[in-house]
């Protein structure tokens, strides 16, 4: 998505996988027309809003969820400045709402932080649990590119622009704004 005209080997190269991975990928992708082949292993990006549609059925974010901690606080930028503060826990990167708020100004603040976690049961454990508005959905990276992609800003650290857009829409109706908002940010060249 972050790279809608591209090749089957850069993909390959870039998610460190197999090319007969991506072409049985490319071929799934072929026939709904969201890819369309335009000379051998040269793909094009041609309907982005499906594909984000067909991630979303195969890879909500709820199958992703490892534990779900409700904080004392009720500030989202307290609990994220936290985890940030507590980087003995591990790896993370905030996603969702959380790195949408990073990367373009949306001024609907959601009280559930996402965050991919390396250790995360090191991360739970740093979360102090009460009765506060905000929640903390601590997940699991199904990709070690998420960790690694990552990168720092305003203080925390937050998945790259492209995996917030997935994420949002993976997590359903509240995130699918968003997404489409900072996708279009991303394909303007504005992140």
């Amino acid at each position: 998505m972050a790279h809608p005209d591209t090749s089957q080997i850069e993909i390959a190269r870039e998610l460190n996988t197999s090319a007969d991975l991506v072409n049985h990928v490319t071929k799934e992708l072929e026939f709904p027309g969201i890819v369309e082949q335009k000379s051998r292993g040269h793909l094009e990006l041609k309907d982005p809003l499906r594909l984000l549609e067909a991630l979303s059925v195969e890879r909500p974010l709820s199958k992703l969820l490892l534990a779900r901690i409700r904080t004392e606080q009720s500030d989202v930028h307290v609990v994220e400045r936290a985890m940030a503060d507590g980087r003995s826990a591990g790896d993370y990167a905030l996603t969702a709402f959380s790195a949408l708020a990073r990367y373009t100004q949306y001024y609907i603040t959601y009280p559930t932080i996402h965050v991919y976690a390396d250790r995360p049961g090191d991360i739970a454990k740093g979360i102090r649990p009460g009765r506060g508005d905000v929640a903390v959905d601590v997940l699991r990276p199904d990709s070690e590119a998420i960790l690694h992609n990552a990168r720092e800003l305003e203080g925390v650290r937050v998945v790259e622009p492209i995996q917030a857009v997935i994420d949002l829409f993976c997590l359903g109706g509240p995130g699918r704004d968003g997404a489409l908002k900072l996708y279009h940010q991303i394909t303007e060249g504005k992140s």
